[in-house]
């Protein structure tokens, strides 16, 4: 019984770390194998095109983006080479969904439209019936007001005056709250005054206060560190986000051979930087703009985590973090 136990056991304990060493190849495989692109293009300048490839780990998952201009832009993913998502297929798809919609839509209002027309035949014969009895109940009617005599009712004297009285009496009320109303918006008015200064004030206050310590954190040791290190991991992402290699031929020229004289000047200037990698063919007698490009590079996602666990972990970060959060 005991030797079953053990080797269930061992079965289990096999299985889990067979599971743990695939974890933990998957997460390699993530944080180290790199994403590799390439981009190529060329034309003129009415005529333009553009291609972007992007593949990782074999090409099992791989993209492409083609743009021409006056065209739409088309964007593809394939993983193991079958196409998952296609953007031209969809707009496609979402064309015609939309013209299935307004296809049914005036279908409904046609339908509707016979229907109202339908309803307004039966009001109109149902009003001529009522005008009809109307007819015959207007005269009725007349006959009955004829027979009828109107009451006209008495006046006094006594009346009139106190009817004069009351009068008098809500027009003076009426003018005491109209005072009284003018006064209360008059004080009002003052008294958001004074509220609206002082909040100006309260604010200017403030705001010099957060200068004043804002220098005084900028001018610590600890932020100029922090500060440093932001830096350089920024130069590193950008050093190993950039093209490895690079390619670029331009066919240029200008009406004015002085403005192309200065742009070979500039361009020999950089030769350090660029090695050869630009190459400028001149047309000094008329404007001309052509030419392709080429770019080759690789990102994996070692070094942002990298990057990102130096700037978590880092103490000056933190201790500026931590002052920014105060003033907050």
């Amino acid at each position: 019984m005991v030797s079953v136990l053990l080797t269930i056991l061992k079965i289990i304990g096999i299985v889990i770390l067979i599971l743990l060493g695939l974890l933990l190849f998957l997460l390699l495989v993530v944080l180290f194998v790199p994403v590799r692109y390439k981009a190529k293009g060329g034309g003129q300048r009415d005529d333009f095109a553009a291609e972007l490839r992007a593949s990782w780990l074999l090409h099992i998952v791989s993209l492409r983006g083609i743009c021409h201009k006056g065209q739409a832009f088309h964007l593809r993913l394939k993983l193991f080479g079958i196409p998952v998502y296609d953007n031209l297929k969809i707009n496609t798809r979402k064309m015609k969904n939309k013209k299935e919609k307004q296809t049914k839509t005036n279908s409904k209002e046609r339908t509707g439209e016979i229907q109202a027309a339908s309803l307004e035949e039966g009001a109109e014969e149902n009003q001529s019936q009522a005008d009809r009895q109307n007819e015959k109940t207007f005269g009725n009617s007349a006959q009955k007001q004829a027979d009828c005599t109107i009451e006209t009712p008495i006046l006094t004297d006594n009346s009139v005056f106190d009817g004069f009285d009351k009068g008098q009496q809500t027009q003076e009320e009426h003018f005491f709250q109209k005072v009284k109303h003018f006064v209360a918006v008059f004080v009002n008015f003052f008294k958001n005054i004074k509220f609206t200064f002082r909040k100006i004030c309260d604010t200017m206050v403030k705001i010099k206060d957060n200068i004043k310590y804002y220098l005084e954190l900028l001018q610590l040791d600890s932020t100029k560190r922090a500060f440093s290190t932001c830096a350089k991991q920024l130069k590193r992402i950008f050093k190993h986000v950039s093209p490895k290699k690079y390619q670029v031929n331009l066919h240029l020229g200008f009406e004015d051979p002085a403005v192309m004289g200065e742009v070979l000047a500039v361009w020999g200037m950089l030769y350090p930087w660029h090695l050869g990698n630009i190459d400028i063919q001149p047309e000094f007698d008329h404007s001309v703009l052509e030419g392709t490009f080429l770019l080759k590079g690789h990102i994996s996602v070692y070094t942002f985590v990298w990057t990102a666990c130096i700037l978590l972990f880092d103490r000056d970060i933190k201790h500026l973090m931590k002052h920014l959060k105060r003033n907050m």
